[in-house]
Parts: structure tokens; sequence; C-alpha cells
């Protein structure tokens, strides 16, 4: 036995996936975790909706709905959703693979349909965080205050964050997004801890097991 082997082994990678309806601000807490963690990554996700506002293109590709279909058919994503007419959303598998296999974290910013979709396709891997607002109410200010959607786009949002919420249980953490700040020093918490679990670190038992010998359990008054 050498006493002077590390215990450090490496840590397998994990999907953080900020799920949750529109208007809860997942979006800008991904950024705010890539601008405070650089070791985190990032994978833009394919979709077929036209670009709400500039700079979309760090975190979408848009392609046309015929390129998407062809994608799909090829097995390129490692999940996609349909959510509404003509709409499609996709997160390309290769990236996805090359980051967990070289032990890196990625951070996703999905539906709950989408986180569902990718837990089964990675379910040893995804870590599902439910991203809420302070109420429905302040849910609601903040999706209008984009000014990307309209009178009906809105009401749609707000019919789908209803069956979001029948989702809440299919997590692991539920986060309440009131102050960004704090809100994000959550979510690296969330990270910091997950990366501790000793299910994601590779050999870290034949290790210690190298270091024990087999002991009986004792039992006493």
């Amino acid at each position: 036995m050498d006493e002077a082997e590390p215990l450090q082994t490496p840590v397998t990678g994990s999907l953080l996936v900020l799920s949750g309806p529109s208007g809860t601000g997942k979006t800008t807490l991904a950024r705010a975790l890539l601008d405070a963690d650089p070791d985190l990554l990032q994978v833009p996700s394919v979709t077929t909706r036209a670009a709400r506002r500039t700079g979309e293109t760090t975190v979408y590709e848009f392609v046309s709905e015929a390129d998407f279909r062809r994608m799909a058919d090829q097995g390129r994503f490692a999940q996609w959703i349909h959510p509404t007419t003509g709409v499609y959303y996709g997160t390309p598998r290769e990236p996805l693979d090359a980051a967990l296999a070289a032990g890196r974290d990625v951070v996703l910013d999905y539906s709950p349909e989408g986180y569902l979709n990718l837990r089964r396709r990675y379910p040893a891997h995804t870590v599902g965080i439910f991203v809420m607002a302070p109420s429905v109410r302040e849910m609601a200010r903040r999706l209008a205050a984009r000014g990307t959607e309209n009178e009906q786009q809105l009401a749609f949002r707000s019919a789908m964050a209803a069956r979001d919420f029948d989702f809440v249980d299919q997590h692991d953490y539920h986060v309440i997004n009131d102050d960004l700040a704090e809100t994000r020093e959550t979510l690296l918490s969330i990270r910091r801890a997950e990366r501790a679990r000793i299910a994601r670190q590779q050999g870290l038992l034949e290790a210690y097991a190298r270091r024990s010998s087999p002991t009986l359990l004792r039992y006493y008054d």
C-alpha cells in the first residue's frame, strides 16, 4: 500500500440544466455562471425559430426546418423538442460527449421537457435545477418586459408554465431567482457539490479499498 498515493481521482463531467418556465431568468443565470467560472462550458442549441435579439448566435445556431429534421434523422442531437408549430430546439450530441469525456461541466438552459429528454440519454450526468421567479406574477412581468413575444405568444408561454410546474419533482434542486448574484452563488455551490459526489469521482472507492481491510460490523449494548 502506497501511503503517498493521491486520493484525488478524475471527476466525470456534469450537465447542469437550468430548467423551468420562460421568464424566470435561466438564460441570464447561464451567462452569469459562465462569466463567473471559466471552466464551465456552454453548447449552443440548434433552433428553427427566428433570432429575437442581437448576440443570440453565441447560444443558438439558427437553421431551417429542413436542416433541423435532417440533423435529427442523422442522430446528431442529444435531445430535441418541438414545442410549437414550426419551432424546434435541439442540443448537438458530439460537443456534449466530448465535454463529458474530458471531465468538463456544461451549463444548459432548457424547458423541463428538454431536461427530461436529456436525462433519459445521460442519466448519470444530468443535474436538473428548476429555476423559478419569486412568484407567478413576477414571472409573467419579466416575460412581458422582454418585449420579444406578442400577446398570443405570451398567453401560450403562460399556459406552458402551468404545465412546467407538473415536473418540479423530477428535478434535483429548486432555486428561486430573486437576486441574481445570490442565485448565481447558489448555482456555483451546486456545481461544487456535484463535483464532490462520490459517484462522479472515478476510481475513488478502489483507491480507498487498497488502504482498507475487511471488517465486521460490531454492535454494542
